[in-house]
């Protein structure tokens, strides 16, 4: 038995920073080109056609148009003071742990002490995702990306 059909395949074109508008927050991105190729027995052999280019976050993996460049955020950015205080609330939403440490850092905290502020904020009690790895607070039963039970 023969098994063939079409895959595609993305290749990294560009890289720099632009405002995410999942995260919120200024962030590195790739700029991606994918093409589709004719694949025999899973493996990608002859390209086809390109299916187009598209920008992705490298802090949550999102997919965005290449338009996204152009955004820009409609409220300012939060200062520290302001992000410290929505710390708990954000957390319990199912925001993860890794973006809210990595949103204390962007605005100047050390790492160590963001996630003192952590500890400080749910305690140890934590799950984390089986399929993207990303870790939440112990309340929480379905991670907020990957919709799947935490462990």
């Amino acid at each position: 038995m023969i098994i063939f059909g079409t895959k595609a395949k993305t290749t990294t074109i560009g890289k720099g920073k632009f405002n995410c508008p999942h995260c919120q927050r200024e962030r590195e991105y790739e700029r991606k080109k994918a093409k589709r190729y004719f694949s025999l027995y899973f493996i990608p052999l002859i390209p086809m056609d390109d299916i187009g280019e598209f920008i992705e976050c490298q802090t949550c993996h999102r997919s965005f148009a290449l338009e996204v460049l152009d955004y820009k955020p409609s409220k300012p950015q939060n200062d520290t003071a302001r992000l410290l205080n929505t710390v708990k609330s954000r957390l319990e939403r199912g925001y993860p742990i890794e973006y809210v440490i990595s949103d204390l850092t962007t605005e100047g905290l050390d790492r160590e002490i963001a996630e003192n502020m952590i500890t400080m904020t749910i305690g140890d009690n934590r799950k984390s995702c089986p399929k993207c790895e990303l870790t939440y607070a112990g309340i929480l039963e379905k991670c907020t990306d990957c919709q799947i039970p935490l462990v």
